[in-house]
This record gives structure tokens, C-alpha cells and sequence, in this order.
């Protein structure tokens, strides 16, 4: 039984190797010699396809066929790609793929260029200008990165793929200047008693933390209800514990009390001349929100804003006379000239106003030289015949510079607050056909009223301010 077992083993392996070696050396296929079924290219590098030798037959007689190729690889991408050999020879069909792999293995170039004098605690640079740059990923200085260890920077950048530069520097890691804040607005603010403060608001950066502002604390209380000064204190530190703080003043004043019959040594009269023009509207709610009273000399010649001049009068303001004309050239040809077109200027006001005005400012002041041009000694003359028949006439004492000197709003204000002074007729001299002197004459207000002074217009009973005559 055992012999018969053995033999029938036998039989069978005898026929399984005698079926392999009939297939490998007899049965006839398509075989692929040499084939690679995984392939690799760098990116941007040219890639062409492995030739493979393809063969109709046996390993004893092998005939060499052709074959074609489906798929391919686009090397200016990153990826797997699929190429496949392809026959058809007898009857027999072969197809086999191998995988192609577009790989990226080149680092990034880490350009780092400037002096490390100092650098901040959470590494921060200045005058350090860093660019990475990839073959593949094109600029990537975004993806930089850096970490401060025993005084040393390191910097590191990583492309898509994994490729990694690093560069590092001895550095002083240092971080001792203080944040800088930086108030909206003034320092010193002036404020009515009853009105609502509202902060203008700050900014605050430091050199290593960048924006601070929401780091910014700010003590102190501001009480509009009553007058007096109050301070509130912006405090700020960074993350070194530098620390800055300002000061802002807010100067809380009461309402300009003017009563003509209790003029004080502290009188301010504010003279607009030229108007009334394009900012005069304006300009008059600004002095109604303050309950100042001002001076106008106007002029005639432009009808657009006749309706203001009814506006200046009926809220309580000076209409003095200009000019009609404010022509040089005809105003200072004669007396009978200037009288006529005083005359004239006299009548439009009186028609919009009701006003018969007797207060006057010659063209230029009663100093000009520019009537020279025209007659000799005229001003000389005018200066008298003008008060002969009623009028009385006003210069200024402060010139704001709004007339040729300046167009800032801040150098105004300085012109005429530099100038202001007790126990002196503080009359100044302004333009409202200008709009960068509207723009100063709030604060020029706040200033006189924190300041005690109190506004007046002018009217026949003011003290007379007259310049030197030089024609």
C-alpha cells in the first residue's frame, strides 16, 4: 500500500514539472525582457520613456515584436504617472504599466541679507531682508522660519516637498527700547463745560512687537460737567516690559459770556474780511457753537451769498464794510471814488440787514502802500473823510497770515495764539473765503476761551485800533 502511495507522489510531481518546463521552454506567450516597473524623474527634467525588449515565443526561441505605449508624464508637475506597453501578436494580447514618479529633491534657496547688530527676543530684524526662493514652488519667503538658541538665529525654510535649507548667525538678542504711542490728534484739547469728550483715539508700536494699541491702558477721568483741566495718562509696555507712557490735557472751559456792556482786559475780537464766500456758512456754526460773536467786513461784488450777510446780522454779528468792488485800482483813484463805492456796499447791507453800518476797514488797512499806485497821499486823505461823515474805521493788531503767508491751519493758530495778550485790543485779522482758516478757528476759540478771554464783535464804542498811515 505504502509502494503503491509513493508511486502515485511521484507520478504527480513528475507531471507538474514536466507541465513547467513545457511552458517555459515549449508554450508559446509574449514576454517582456528587462521591464522596470517603477521609474523616477526629477522635476522640469526631460523624461523619455525606457525601451523594453518585447518577444513572441518560448525561452528556447524568442522572436522580437513591437508594442506600443499609452499613458504619459508631464514633468512640469509633481505626481505618479501610469505608462502602459501594450501588443497584440497570434492572438495574444499584453498590456503591462509601470508607475513614474516626478520628484522634487533640489532645496530652496535661503537668501539672507543685512547686519545682525540686534534682534529681538522673538527674533524680529531690522534692516535684515530675507527671500527664499524654489524651483518649484517660486517664492516661499513666507515659509520661512526661525527660533533664537544660545545667541545664535536660525533661520529655515522647507519646500513642498520636504527639501529643507537653514542658515544661521550669531546675533545680540536684545530688546531695550520702549514702544512708541502716538495720540490721534492733539495733546492738549479743549472742551465746553456740557459737552461730550470723546476720544480721538491712539496708536502705540514697539520695534520688536510690532502693533501694541491693544496693550494700551489709559487712566484718568475727564468731567465735562465743570470747568478745569484734567490729564489722562496712556500707559503702554512690551513684552520686555519697556514701557512708554503720554499725557494728553483736556481743558474744559465755559461758554464765551460776552456782554457788550462788561467788555474785559481780556477781549478778543475776531475780523473776517472779503466774505461772505463759499465757507462762511460754516464758519458761522462753528461761532454759534460757542456763542461767539465776530466782526465781518464784507464785500458786494459776488450776489451768490447775499443771504448769509442776513445771516451774520440776525445772529448777532458786526457787519462792518469793505468794499463793494474791493477794485484797488478804482476804490483808490479819488475820494470821490472810494466814497462811492463805500456808498454803495453801505446800501446792499442795509437792504439784506436792515443795518445802516457806519464801521469800516479800508481794502489793504489805512497803511497800504498799494494806493500809491494810484493817487498819491489818498489814504491820508480817506482817513479823515471817512470819520468827517460819520464812519469810523478799524485795522487789526494780530495777522493770522491767512492772506499769502501760510495755508496750514496749524501755523494760523500759532500766528494768532502766539500774539494774543492781556490788557490789549487783541483784534485779529482773518479771511472766511478761505476754508484753511475756518479750519483754524475753532481751536483758536477753545485757546481764547480756556484761557479767560472772552469774544467780542466790534461795534462803535471799541476801543479804536488804527495803524500808521503811509500815504
Amino acid at each position: 500500500m505504502k509502494n503503491k502511495i509513493f508511486l502515485l507522489i511521484a507520478i504527480i510531481s513528475f507531471s507538474f514539472l514536466f507541465s513547467c518546463f513545457y511552458v517555459n521552454y515549449f508554450h508559446k506567450n509574449i514576454y517582456a525582457i528587462n521591464f522596470d516597473d517603477y521609474d523616477e524623474v526629477e522635476v522640469f527634467k526631460n523624461y523619455k520613456n525606457k525601451k523594453i525588449n518585447l518577444c513572441y515565443g518560448n525561452k528556447l526561441n524568442c522572436k522580437k515584436i513591437s508594442y506600443k505605449i499609452k499613458g504619459s508624464v508631464n514633468t512640469k508637475k509633481l505626481g505618479t504617472y501610469t505608462i502602459t506597453y501594450i501588443a497584440d501578436y497570434n492572438g495574444i494580447h499584453f498590456s503591462k504599466s509601470k508607475k513614474v514618479k516626478v520628484v522634487d529633491k533640489e532645496k530652496p534657496e535661503l537668501i539672507i541679507e543685512g547686519a545682525f547688530t540686534n534682534v529681538c527676543p522673538n527674533g524680529k530684524t531690522e534692516n535684515v531682508k530675507i527671500v527664499a526662493t524654489d524651483n518649484y514652488d517660486g517664492d516661499i519667503t513666507d515659509k520661512v522660519r526661525y527660533k533664537i538658541k544660545d545667541n545664535k538665529i536660525i533661520y529655515k525654510v522647507s519646500d513642498s516637498s520636504g527639501n529643507t535649507t537653514r542658515k544661521e548667525f550669531d546675533v545680540n538678542v536684545m530688546d531695550n527700547k520702549a514702544p512708541t504711542i502716538i495720540l490721534n490728534e492733539e495733546s492738549i484739547i479743549y472742551q465746553a463745560v456740557g459737552s461730550l469728550y470723546i476720544e480721538p483715539g491712539y496708536v502705540a508700536i514697539d520695534d520688536c512687537d510690532g502693533d501694541v494699541t491693544k496693550r494700551v491702558k489709559v487712566t484718568g477721568e475727564v468731567d465735562t460737567s465743570k470747568k478745569g483741566t484734567y490729564e489722562l495718562v496712556y500707559s503702554v509696555s512690551d513684552s520686555s516690559k519697556n514701557e512708554t507712557k503720554v499725557n494728553r490735557i483736556i481743558k474744559v472751559f465755559p461758554k464765551n459770556n460776552y456782554n457788550p456792556k462788561t467788555i474785559s482786559n481780556k477781549t478778543i475780537y475776531l475780523t473776517f474780511d472779503d466774505g461772505p464766500g463759499a465757507h462762511t456758512a460754516r464758519l458761522l456754526d462753528i461761532l454759534k457753537k460757542y456763542n461767539v460773536k465776530a466782526t465781518f467786513f464784507v464785500t458786494g461784488y459776488d450776489n451768490r451769498y447775499n443771504d448769509l450777510l442776513k445771516k451774520e446780522a440776525e445772529e448777532g454779528h458786526t457787519i462792518g464794510l469793505h468794499s463793494y468792488s474791493h477794485n484797488y485800482g478804482l476804490i483808490y483813484s479819488s475820494i470821490d471814488s472810494y466814497m462811492e463805492d463805500l456808498l454803495k456796499i453801505q446800501n446792499k447791507v442795509k437792504e439784506y440787514t436792515g443795518i445802516e453800518s457806519t464801521i469800516i476797514r479800508f481794502p489793504g488797512g489805512s497803511s497800504n502802500t498799494i494806493s500809491r499806485r494810484y493817487k498819491v497821499g489818498i489814504m491820508s486823505e480817506l482817513t479823515k473823510k471817512v470819520e468827517e461823515v460819520g464812519f469810523r474805521y478799524f485795522d487789526w493788531t494780530i495777522l493770522s497770515g491767512d492772506a499769502g503767508e501760510t495755508k496750514d491751519p496749524n501755523k494760523i493758530v500759532e500766528n494768532v495764539t502766539s500774539k494774543i495778550k492781556e490788557n490789549a485790543p487783541n483784534v485779529v485779522l482773518m479771511h472766511d473765503i478761505k476754508s484753511y482758516t475756518v479750519d483754524s478757528v475753532e481751536r483758536i476759540i477753545e485757546y481764547g476761551l480756556s484761557n479767560g478771554y472772552t469774544f467780542a464783535p466790534i461795534t462803535m464804542d471799541s476801543p479804536v485800533v488804527h495803524q500808521k498811515v503811509n500815504n
